[in-house]
């Protein structure tokens, strides 16, 4: 009898039907955009944008952060003078 060893390749080949996203800390994410840590946070935090949890990080998909920054407006300038009528500001009227 021969006792010949053969090495076979038990290993399936796996086929990713989409790109791997890529990822970066919300430190890195602000560096990138040149975007203050603490409004990246506030986005991650409220759901905004898409982002895991790893560990006590978290990492933001930084396509679609772009595609959120991409896809807000500014309000027009019209409703930019009006008083914010959830954030309790107003101007005071002046009596003289």
């Amino acid at each position: 009898m021969n006792n010949t060893a053969f090495a076979v390749d038990c290993k399936p080949e796996i086929k990713v039907s989409r790109a791997v996203p890529r990822m970066e800390t919300i430190k890195n994410t602000a560096k990138l955009f040149g975007l203050p840590e603490h409004l990246v946070r506030q986005k991650v935090l409220s759901g905004e944008v898409v982002a895991i949890s790893a560990g006590r990080r978290y990492l933001v998909n930084v396509d679609k952060f772009a595609d959120y920054l991409n896809s807000n407006k500014l309000p027009a300038p019209n409703d930019r003078d009006e008083p914010a009528k959830h954030s309790g500001i107003y101007p005071i009227p002046v009596k003289l």
